[in-house]
């Protein structure tokens, strides 16, 4: 999920030409609002069109007969402070706070694929931001970017083992305004391949980890806020690691969730390395870690999760605290064959 605001190459030039303090104030907190949902700065505005962690206790977990499903996913985020490319907050006073609702539905198909079971998903993000900083107050509603997944491939190592393989396209659908201080969306596209590995024992432990790389397209439509002119943000790939950890007992399981970022490449402003938050010209790269306790319950045909996670350390970026809500559930399974065995698949 992602918002947009003022990049951070226009702070830094307010700072160089003698811009009054409330003008860099002003401008400072706008950019605090794109690390509302994940956390982060890095990229356009401070945010990436993937939150690290947002799989939650999901990482790499998929549904072994055929059917559609479905997850809920509810959260709630509060960031504050702004930190450089050392980890070093800044002293820029900012308040934000960001509800999302989040529906991944995934079909699972019959048959095998070189044995792999194949999936398809969709991710629809819908999100409300609120903020308030010395500049004044914002508000800003609807779609993020969609995720769209045309084939996953899992593999079964063996009753407890798997390995995934997949393609996300977060293509450019998000609610975007370029006339507007504060959007949901980020107006350019993310091709994101990913693995994954899961061990999962129903009755132990279980753990999960899937790095996944973002490579991000340019926003044509990002606009310079003092010259009001037009200019070329490209946002720099990144590499994002989810990772889950737990322990199962009887319906219950305990555990971690969390996600770690590291950006790789510079943001550029019309081809030109990216100043950050700090007015220092080091690309703006991003690098973050966020994680925190998980608690599940198993009801059968439904999963219901709770977890927060908190931002431990991050350079060019924010720091925040999210609670997620997790429900999944089957929206439709075919009958079993005739003959077939109850519980067998």
């Amino acid at each position: 999920m992602n918002l947009g605001m003022t990049p951070a190459t226009s702070l830094a030039r307010t700072i160089a030409h003698g811009g009054t303090m409330k003008r860099v104030l002003k401008l400072s907190a706008m950019m605090l609002l794109a690390g509302a949902v994940n956390g982060a700065m890095a990229a356009e505005n401070g945010v990436t069109n993937y939150p690290a962690g947002a799989p939650g206790i999901f990482v790499g977990a998929f549904p072994p007969i055929p059917g559609l499903f479905a997850i809920s996913q509810t959260s709630y985020t509060s960031a504050n402070g702004l930190y450089d490319g050392s980890g070093n907050k800044l002293p820029i006073p900012f308040q934000l706070s960001a509800v999302s609702e989040t529906a991944r539905f995934l079909a699972s198909y019959p048959g095998e694929f070189f044995g792999a079971h194949v999936y398809s998903q969709l991710v629809v993000p819908y999100v409300h931001l609120d903020n308030s900083n010395p500049g004044g107050t914002f508000q800003a509603n609807g779609f993020a970017n969609l995720t769209i997944s045309p084939v996953i491939l899992n593999w079964a190592l063996s009753p407890t083992q798997s390995v995934t393989l997949g393609l996300d396209i977060m293509p450019n659908t998000g609610t975007y305004s370029p006339n507007k201080p504060l959007n949901v969306g980020t107006n350019y596209t993310t091709i994101s391949p990913t693995v994954a590995y899961r061990y999962a024992d129903p009755k132990g432990f279980e753990f999960a980890v899937a790095p996944r790389l973002l490579i991000n397209g340019t926003n044509s439509e990002s606009v310079n806020p003092f010259t009001q002119m037009m200019q070329q943000y490209k946002s720099g790939d990144a590499l994002v690691i989810d990772f889950t950890a737990g322990y199962n007992f009887g319906k219950w399981k305990a555990g971690i969730v969390g996600g770690y970022t590291q950006q790789y490449t510079d943001d550029t402003v019309n081809g030109i390395k990216a100043f950050n938050a700090a007015g220092i010209q080091d690309g703006n790269r991003l690098r973050s870690l966020n994680f925190g306790p998980s608690l599940s319950y198993d009801l059968g045909t439904m999963q219901i999760n709770l977890n927060y996670q908190h931002t431990f350390y991050v350079e060019n970026g924010t720091k925040a605290d999210t609670v997620w809500a997790n429900v999944a559930f089957p929206i439709w399974v075919p009958a079993p064959p005739p003959g077939a065995m109850p519980g067998k698949h």
